[in-house]
């Protein structure tokens, strides 16, 4: 007897710790209640935010704008809805799942802008991460650059000045109907490098990750000599 309370004991030691359980507030992997649960998430949250006019809360009033959308794509088994109706702009919405929860992301494009908001619930409620998905401008020229986008020095196309100069979105996300991946594409609406690959964003142990292509020849580059 005591023997076998000495193996219980050693594998209630050595057993993993259990990881936190999202906060009943929003937990689910239902796509259409993750909404709901940040539909009343954000009656408080923007009344609250109203009255601090030097904190950017942007992204919250997008997604409090982005909520009210009327879904034409719903693929709820897979977490992905959609205004795939042509609309301008246009907005997708996806689930992303991890052990402690999920991160509910947000984005629309039309214009020259491209919106986005991301929020993370887990044992602490729903919090809105607003950089989750941001592209540093040094990055996203950079993706332009693998890419093989921007023009050899005196060629004809978009150059990295264009680029810092641009006063809309560089970048558009495509969130996945499947999977864990989103599409990075180019926004730049000059010289026909418009709506070209980028790279991706990899949903990797409940963060986004940046992946770039790999790098090529931009397609105005002189050949070399034989």
């Amino acid at each position: 007897m005591l023997l076998l309370k000495a193996v219980v004991v050693l594998a209630l030691a050595s057993a993993p710790p259990t990881k936190p359980a999202a906060s009943a507030g929003c937990a689910t992997t239902h796509i259409e209640t993750a909404l709901q649960h940040l539909e009343a998430h954000l009656k408080t949250a923007v009344k609250s935010a109203s009255k601090d006019d030097s904190v950017d809360d942007s992204a919250m009033y997008f997604a409090e704008e982005a909520v009210g959308q009327t879904w034409t794509v719903r693929d709820v088994p897979n977490g992905y809805l959609s205004t795939g109706d042509g609309s301008d702009p246009t907005y997708e919405a996806a689930l992303f799942k991890n052990p402690e929860g999920y991160h509910l992301v947000l984005v629309s494009f039309g214009t020259s802008a491209v919106n986005t908001a991301v929020y993370r619930c887990d044992k602490s409620g729903l919090t809105l991460e607003k950089d989750a998905l941001e592209v540093p401008l040094d990055k996203a020229i950079q993706l332009y650059a693998n890419a093989g986008l921007i023009a050899s020095k005196g060629k004809p196309g978009v150059t990295r000045q264009t680029l810092k100069d641009w006063a809309g979105s560089l970048v558009a996300y495509h969130l996945p109907r499947k999977g864990r991946v989103i599409r990075i594409t180019s926004y730049v609406d000059e010289d026909g490098v418009y709506d070209k690959e980028l790279g991706t964003l990899e949903y990797v142990q409940s963060k986004f990750q940046v992946v770039p292509l790999k790098k090529k020849a931009h397609a105005e580059a002189p050949a070399k000599k034989p």
